[in-house]
């Protein structure tokens, strides 16, 4: 049977769209923000915590899918350092974003929204790679 390789391309579409509305959000709240007019930002938090949980299944998943479904070398692909860095740069901002909701320093911010765009970006050109792996 063929169709577990497709378990983790299809999660990680689904995963990549809510990467962009959770990116949108964050740009909303920066907007607000950097105008002066108050936003809730509770919807991007709550998304931006969804997806982190998924960019880490996805991403253990793509090597199961790899390694153990397929038996094909996991990490020789340049689809695996733009996963791996998509992943950790979403994970970080996720790490960080947590930190600002506890009160960090304002220079913190700036840190976590370069993380996450590029996280998000990087998974962009990680899905264009991954094409190049379909059984």
């Amino acid at each position: 049977m063929r169709w577990p390789a497709y378990v983790h391309p299809g999660l990680m579409i689904g995963v990549l769209a809510l990467a962009l509305f959770v990116l949108r959000e964050g740009l909303r709240v920066r907007r607000a923000r950097l105008l002066g007019n108050p936003f809730d930002s509770s919807r991007h938090q709550r998304w931006a915590r969804i997806l982190v949980g998924l960019v880490v299944l996805g991403f253990g998943l793509g090597l199961a899918s790899l390694g153990l479904l397929r038996g094909q070398p996991v990490g020789e692909s340049v689809h695996f350092p733009l996963a791996l860095a998509s992943a950790a740069g979403i994970t970080l901002a996720g790490a960080l974003g947590t930190w600002l909701a506890w009160g960090a320093p304002p220079r913190v911010r700036a840190v976590h929204a370069v993380c996450g765009a590029a996280g998000v970006l990087l998974g962009i050109g990680a899905a264009i790679a991954g094409l190049a792996l379909f059984p």
